[in-house]
C-alpha cells in the first residue's frame, strides 16, 4: 500500500475553571530494525501525500472549554516536531478554561516505493501538565 489515514478515539482532558494546561506529544518517528518513516517537519504542516515517505499527526479540539490545538497540528495538514527525547506542544489553554475539552488526535503514515519493507511501530505519549 502507497498510505495510510486514520483516526484514534477521542481523548479528553477535563479542566476546572481555574485551570491553564498545555499538552505535549513525546516519541520517536514509525521505526523498523533502524529504518524510519521521515517526519513532516514543515512549519504549519502539509497534506497528505500518498507516493512520498510522511509520519505525522493532527489533532481536532471540540467542546468550547477554551483550549486549542498548536497551528502546526490544527486541522486537515499533519506534523511531527516531536523526538524519543524531546516533546512538542501539541496543545494549550492559556486563559481559564471553563469546562472540558475532547482532543481527537490522527494519525498519517505514508511510504514511497523505495522504502524498506518491515513492520513500523512507534510510540507515542501525550502528557498534560498544569500551569497554574
Amino acid at each position: 500500500s502507497a498510505g495510510s489515514y486514520s483516526s484514534t478515539s477521542a481523548n479528553t482532558l477535563t479542566a476546572t475553571s481555574s485551570t491553564t494546561y498545555v499538552i505535549n506529544v513525546m516519541g520517536a518517528t514509525l521505526t523498523s530494525s533502524g529504518n524510519t518513516i521521515t517526519a513532516i517537519t514543515t512549519a504549519g504542516g502539509v497534506a497528505s501525500s500518498v507516493g512520498s515517505e510522511q509520519f505525522g499527526i493532527n489533532l481536532v479540539a471540540t467542546g468550547g472549554g477554551g483550549g486549542a490545538v498548536d497551528g502546526d497540528y490544527d486541522g486537515a495538514t499533519f506534523y511531527y516536531g516531536a523526538t524519543a527525547s524531546l516533546p512538542d506542544e501539541v496543545a494549550t489553554c492559556a486563559a481559564t478554561c471553563s469546562t472540558s475539552n475532547t482532543y481527537t488526535a490522527s494519525y498519517l503514515a505514508n511510504i514511497t516505493s523505495s522504502t524498506e519493507s518491515g513492520s513500523y511501530t512507534g510510540t507515542l505519549t501525550y502528557v498534560a501538565t498544569g500551569t497554574f
